[in-house]
């Protein structure tokens, strides 16, 4: 086996493992069937690696680490505070559209901790969901919503883009449009 082949060899692993976990599932999955995929040989991952379980907590760090920096690249891009929230939501969208296997194996294999309180401590909450409620908020503040309904409504905005990002990336789901362009029109029942 070539080993030499990978330029970065430890982001090859993370995506062979996202892409195990997707066909095969958490019982499918081990270093040894990663580096089969990347064609390397079964010892390479430990070089990385101490165990799966390491492996995994890597690969949902990558998958949110990618997920907040495109959030984060939208928030800089986008110059209409007022258009924000859906702006962020197209990416939401977007982003998991073009890589399903992330959103499955994010949302449904990883031990990830969100905490809907409006107390939680946002260096420790999950960061793409803070980038998402530092808008919602945002934009609620400047609708002069009360400040008591900002949780209900950022929790709602989440799991209403969440759910349409799940139908997308779901196999066997049919539809007469493209999810991109009607994210907006979904959306669009959130107006204030």
């Amino acid at each position: 086996m070539d080993t030499y082949h990978h330029k970065n060899l430890k982001v090859d692993l993370i995506e062979a493992g996202i892409t195990l976990v997707a066909k095969e599932g958490l019982d499918g999955f081990s270093l040894r069937k990663v580096a089969g995929l990347c064609g390397v040989s079964h010892a390479a991952p430990y070089s990385h690696f101490g165990n799966k379980d390491v492996l995994l907590e890597e690969m949902q760090k990558h998958v949110s680490e990618c997920f907040s920096a495109e959030l984060e690249k939208t928030i800089a891009k986008c110059k209409d505070k007022e258009a924000l929230l859906m702006e962020l939501g197209k990416s939401y969208l977007r982003f998991f559209s073009k890589r399903p296997n992330y959103f499955a194996f994010l949302f449904g294999k990883t031990k990830l901790a969100l905490d809907l309180t409006e107390r939680a401590d946002p260096q420790k909450n999950y960061k793409p969901y803070e980038i998402f409620k530092a808008a919602a908020e945002d934009f609620l503040a400047r609708k002069n919503c009360p400040k008591e309904k900002w949780n209900d409504i950022t929790i709602s905005l989440w799991a209403f883009v969440h759910g349409i990002t799940s139908l997308a990336t779901m196999r066997g789901v049919k539809c007469g449009f493209k999810w991109e362009e009607k994210i907006f029109d979904f959306m669009s029942a959130f107006q204030f």
